[in-house]
C-alpha cells in the first residue's frame, strides 16, 4: 500500500485533480492530450483509479467525457432500468428513452433537433442549384434558418449547464462501488446508491443542488468546460446571421452588400470558426495525446462529425461574401450548408445514443 500511495502526491502535483474520491481509492497516472508546459493548466481529461487495499489490484479508468455525459449512471433514476447497452441494437433501442432527468440527454435532443432543421435548410438552399424544378424559397431559407439556429443557442446554453452540473465525486460508477463492496456510496450525479441491488428502484435519492450560473475558476481548467463556452458564444454570434436571415430583413439588405457581409456573412463565418474551436477542444479531450486521433472513442466520433460540420457553416459565410457576383461561389456556400448539416447531424444522433448508454 506504501508503494501505491507514494504515487498518488507526484501525480497530483503535476495535474490539477480536484474530484472528490471515494476514501478506498487513490488516483495515479492523470494525463491529458498536451504537453506539460500546457497540460498542467488543465486538468487531467483520463486518471486512473486504484484500490488503497494492498492485496486487490483492480483499476479502473475515470475519463472526464464520460463523468461529463453521465455515462456511469448505470440505471435509470427511481426506475428498474438498466442504462448498459450490452451491444449496438440495445443501446440504440435506449434511444426511444426519454431521459428528462439526463441534462447530457437534452444536450443530445436539442442538437439533434437543430440539425434537422439545418439539413432542411441545406434542401432549401441547394437543391434549386441541381434541380431547377425547385424554386428557391427565400422563406423557406430564412425561416428555417433563424428556428435552427435557435435551437443550437438553446442546445449550447444546456452545453454550459451540463459543464457546471457534472459530479464532484470522481468514479467508474458501478464497478467501483462493487469493488469497494460499499453499501452505500454516491454517484458522479450526486444520487445516493445501494450498491447491493446497483441503483434500481427506491436507492436513487437526489442529494445533489443543480448549479445554475458558477464563476467557479475551477471550471477554466476542464476541457468540457471550455468547449461548451466556446460552442455558447459561437452559437450566440452565429444566431446574428440566423436572425437576419430571416424574410423581410433579407429584403431589406440584400442589396446593401457592406451590410448584408457584416451582418449575415461575417456572424456565419466567426460563428462557424467558434464551433471548429469547440469541436476542436471535444477532440483533444478524447485523445491521448494531442497528435493521436482517437476514431475508436464514441466520444471522438461525435466531435470529429462536428468539426466536419463546423468546417461547412465556415464554408458557407466566407464563400458568401462572393455568392452575389460569382454562381460557383453560390453554388459551393449552398452545398457547404448542405453537407455541414448532415455532418452535424450524424454527430448529434452519436451524441444522443452516447447520452442514454452507460460505460
Amino acid at each position: 500500500m506504501a508503494t501505491k500511495e507514494a504515487t498518488l502526491p507526484q501525480a497530483n502535483a503535476e495535474y490539477r485533480w480536484h474530484h472528490n474520491l471515494e476514501p478506498a481509492l487513490f488516483t495515479h497516472s492523470p494525463d491529458n492530450a498536451f504537453p506539460n508546459h500546457v497540460g498542467h493548466f488543465l486538468h487531467p481529461t483520463r486518471v486512473t483509479l486504484a484500490l488503497k487495499d494492498p492485496n486487490r489490484d483492480e483499476e479502473f479508468l475515470w475519463k472526464s467525457r464520460d463523468h461529463r455525459k453521465n455515462r456511469h449512471v448505470k440505471y435509470t433514476p427511481n426506475q428498474d432500468k438498466s442504462r448498459h447497452g450490452r451491444n449496438s441494437f440495445v443501446g440504440i433501442a435506449h434511444m426511444v428513452r426519454l431521459e428528462y432527468w439526463n441534462v447530457s440527454w437534452w444536450v443530445a435532443i436539442a442538437f439533434t433537433l437543430g440539425s434537422v432543421i439545418w439539413v432542411v435548410n441545406g434542401f432549401y438552399s441547394f437543391l434549386p442549384f441541381v434541380d431547377t424544378s425547385f424554386a428557391q424559397s427565400i422563406a423557406g431559407i430564412g425561416w428555417t434558418a433563424w428556428v435552427g439556429a435557435t435551437v443550437f443557442e438553446l442546445g449550447s446554453i444546456l452545453g454550459v449547464l451540463e459543464a457546471w452540473n457534472r459530479g464532484e465525486t470522481a468514479n467508474f460508477g458501478w464497478g467501483v462501488r462493487r469493488a469497494l463492496g460499499q453499501e452505500n456510496a454516491s454517484d458522479s450525479n450526486g444520487f445516493a446508491v445501494n450498491s447491493s441491488s446497483e441503483g434500481k428502484a427506491g436507492d436513487l435519492k437526489h442529494q445533489r443542488k443543480w448549479i445554475w450560473f458558477s464563476s467557479d475558476s475551477k471550471y477554466w481548467h476542464e476541457l468540457g468546460f471550455l468547449a461548451a463556452f466556446a460552442q455558447f458564444w459561437a452559437a450566440t454570434i452565429f444566431w446574428i446571421s440566423g436572425f437576419t436571415a430571416l424574410p423581410s430583413i433579407q429584403d431589406a439588405i440584400s442589396t446593401r452588400t457592406g451590410v448584408l457581409d457584416g451582418v449575415f456573412w461575417t456572424p456565419q463565418v466567426i460563428g462557424g470558426m467558434g464551433f471548429v474551436i469547440s469541436s476542436s477542444l471535444l477532440l483533444l479531450e478524447t485523445q491521448k495525446r494531442w497528435y493521436m486521433p482517437n476514431p475508436a472513442s464514441l466520444g471522438w466520433q461525435v466531435a470529429i462529425w462536428n468539426f466536419i460540420g463546423a468546417i461547412g457553416f465556415t464554408l458557407c459565410g466566407a464563400l458568401g461574401y462572393t455568392a452575389q457576383t460569382s454562381t460557383k461561389a453560390a453554388y459551393q456556400s449552398s452545398l457547404s450548408t448542405f453537407w455541414g448539416g448532415w455532418a452535424f447531424l450524424i454527430g448529434s444522433i452519436l451524441q444522443w445514443y452516447e447520452s442514454v448508454n452507460s460505460v
